[in-house]
């Protein structure tokens, strides 16, 4: 439908949609065979799985789609581009349905469609009207907190170990430490909110009873992973780096966050860490 599209995933963009696991390899040099835009694609699918669980409650859907479409701003995405994915998923559906894919199915999907994508849309234009507000310098309430060349050096080593773990696998270390600390954390991830998260897939089970065994909560910790990651790569870069935590930062407004559940975050990543690390994890 837009050959063209291909070129907003380069390589290096590809790159940041792997899941680093050990088993996932490393060949992104054939676009039409990559598992990075199976995962980044897959985004879609969840998206749009959250939209249509929430189409009959517009008062957390808007606002989901809203935010949704705002984080685009730094995708290289225009509205034209919303139209084509719509076509898209209509070819898929077709393929999928096959028979069932009926010209009454066909239109509801269509406008709710478009519904969606206008809200996101409009999320879009908001962000790009708001952008001049974000703060590209690094704010006051950080400067005592920037690390040394020395020590970005020693994150960004033993980032590689973090690395071959695996995303889901530093996500559920990540959690159970985060539970271990501030227990009543697990509160913020009832069953309805970690189903959210979940990966759609016939392998994963439908099982969310436990949630010291939950794969949606992997899934949400190796968001947060992925966070870190994207952070490492940018730590010489703070004009880059500090609009995207910024805003990272800004969209946690609606998930029950207040501050107090950073520093428990980032004792429980210390401690995580630690065990990963084991003897890397030198007081350097």
């Amino acid at each position: 439908i837009m050959p063209e599209a291909i070129h907003l995933f380069p390589q290096e963009v590809r790159l940041k949609y792997r899941e680093w696991s050990p088993d996932e390899g490393d060949d992104e040099s054939n676009v039409y065979q990559s598992s990075a835009l199976r995962k980044l694609f897959s985004k879609f699918v969840n998206a749009v799985g959250c939209a249509v669980v929430g189409l009959h409650d517009s008062s957390k859907l808007v606002p989901m789609l809203t935010q949704l479409g705002a984080r685009h701003i730094n995708y290289g995405v225009n509205e034209a581009h919303w139209e084509t994915l719509g076509k898209a998923f209509t070819l898929t559906l077709r393929e999928i349905l096959r028979e069932s894919f009926t010209q009454e199915v066909e239109a509801a999907w269509s406008m709710a469609y478009t519904f969606m994508s206008s809200i996101m849309i409009e999320g879009l234009r908001r962000a790009i009207a708001n952008r001049a507000a974000v703060p590209k310098q690094i704010p006051a309430s950080a400067l005592h907190a920037v690390p040394t060349e020395q020590m970005k050096s020693a994150v960004e080593r033993s980032w590689d170990q973090v690395q071959a773990l695996g995303t889901y696998t530093v996500g559920e270390i990540l959690y159970r430490h985060t539970f271990m600390i501030m227990p009543e954390a697990i509160h913020l991830f009832p069953q309805e909110v970690r189903l959210k998260y979940r990966e759609w897939s016939p392998d994963e089970g439908n099982d969310e009873s436990n949630t010291y065994e939950s794969p949606a909560l992997r899934k949400l910790f190796s968001k947060f992973v992925n966070a870190v990651g994207c952070a490492v790569v940018g730590l010489h870069d703070s004009t880059r780096l500090v609009p995207m935590l910024t805003e990272l930062g800004a969209r946690h407004i609606n998930y029950g966050v207040n501050e107090a559940h950073w520093e428990t975050l980032g004792k429980a990543f210390k401690s995580a860490l630690r065990e990963i690390l084991r003897e890397s994890f030198t007081q350097e």
